[in-house]
């Protein structure tokens, strides 16, 4: 069987498949913004990696995300760190994710899941009505 391989993915196989489905799908990049608080290089790069990982199923774009951390308190302590994450994916509605805690990371921990549980609803969402076909190509397709 005749296959060509680029970069571990497989390009084409002489099984009939097409251009558009031997192509390999990737995830469009999202626009990443964070502002706010002071953030550490490791927490920033950790919060890339996790916005990212939550956005694979999303195939439009350009996505946007903005994640603000606020020092809600000030100097006084206590459970003063909010982070909000917000997504903005073309054709659906913006999502909104808000958490306070001790510290950015925790905050920021608390938010990702959040979000992540709604962007995973949205893509579910839209893949249960895009499953039913009208009832004029359904039975055209049976005769």
């Amino acid at each position: 069987m005749p296959c060509g391989v680029v970069f571990g993915t497989v390009v084409a196989v002489s099984l009939g498949m097409t251009k558009a489905s031997s192509r390999p799908r990737s995830s469009p990049v999202p626009t990443i913004e964070i502002a706010g608080l002071a953030i550490a290089p490791t927490l920033r790069a950790r919060i890339v990696q996790q916005i990212r990982h939550a956005l694979v199923g999303v195939q439009t774009s350009p996505v946007h995300v903005r994640i603000t951390f606020a020092d809600v308190n000030g100097p006084k302590g206590g459970l003063d760190v909010r982070c909000a994450i917000d997504v903005k994916i073309p054709r659906t509605a913006p999502l909104h994710a808000e958490e306070t805690a001790v510290s950015d990371v925790n905050a920021f921990d608390l938010s990702e899941a959040a979000i992540s549980r709604q962007i995973a609803r949205q893509l579910e969402r839209g893949q249960e009505s895009g499953r039913h076909p009208k009832k004029y190509y359904a039975a055209r397709r049976l005769q």
